[in-house]
């Protein structure tokens, strides 16, 4: 469990003291697909690791439209912020299979930074390192176009299985209008045009990437 605190961006370069401490005051939660984790605008006490399943966290509307932030899988932490403020939640988070999470309190870990001050300094390195992100996603909504967005998405979480480079988890054509902020119509298209140049095929909500994704649609 040690080795999975590391992979987080907001203990990176933490000492193993300093996780072990961390790690101690975790507890260990289960919950079920379609269980909220938590939803906008919740007091935020607390964040969590995901040990086990998927999430996503996303905004909404009143009229039920969507925009999907990230996907969560194990290792990922979501609801760091809340260590660091006292602001409710920003987003909600679902679980889209059952899942399984280590919670950390924040009266924790800040005192876990109070017996190490230096670690200060690594969560504010840190929490830039998530502001870079977060800016990049907002330059590619604000600069690129629907199929800008979804080629920067599928680049994004590209890898290679069995050598053949395909997207990393199973998206719906919703699922990709949630994450890039468009409608299922305006990529069940684009998906066509790239299946019928060769770019890509579609295999059980799978994408395999045949060759890399034109500059332009």
């Amino acid at each position: 469990m040690l080795e999975l605190l590391k992979t987080i961006t907001l203990f990176q370069d933490f000492p193993d003291e300093q996780l072990e401490y961390i790690l101690a005051t975790g507890l260990k939660r289960s919950m079920p697909k379609g269980a909220f984790v938590f939803r906008e605008g919740d007091p935020a006490e607390s964040m969590f690791v995901m040990i086990d399943g998927r999430a996503r966290c996303f905004t909404s509307d009143n009229q039920g439209k969507e925009f999907v932030f990230k996907l969560v899988e194990p290792g990922d932490a979501i609801g760091e912020i809340s260590l660091i403020d006292n602001e409710p939640r920003g987003w909600s988070c679902l679980c889209e299979e059952d899942s399984t999470f280590l919670v950390f309190g924040k009266r924790e870990f800040c005192e876990a930074m109070e017996r190490e001050p230096h670690v200060k300094d690594l969560v504010i390195r840190n929490l830039a390192a998530m502001v870079r992100h977060l800016s990049s996603t907002m330059k590619n909504l604000a600069l690129l176009d629907v199929y800008g967005r979804v080629r920067a998405l599928f680049e994004s979480m590209l890898v290679q299985e069995d050598g053949v480079d395909i997207v990393s988890q199973p998206l719906t054509q919703q699922a990709i209008a949630d994450r890039v902020g468009s409608s299922r119509e305006m990529i069940a298209r684009i998906l066509k045009e790239l299946v019928f140049g060769g770019y890509i095929r579609l295999e059980n909500k799978r994408i395999i990437v045949l060759q890399k994704l034109p500059e332009r649609f």
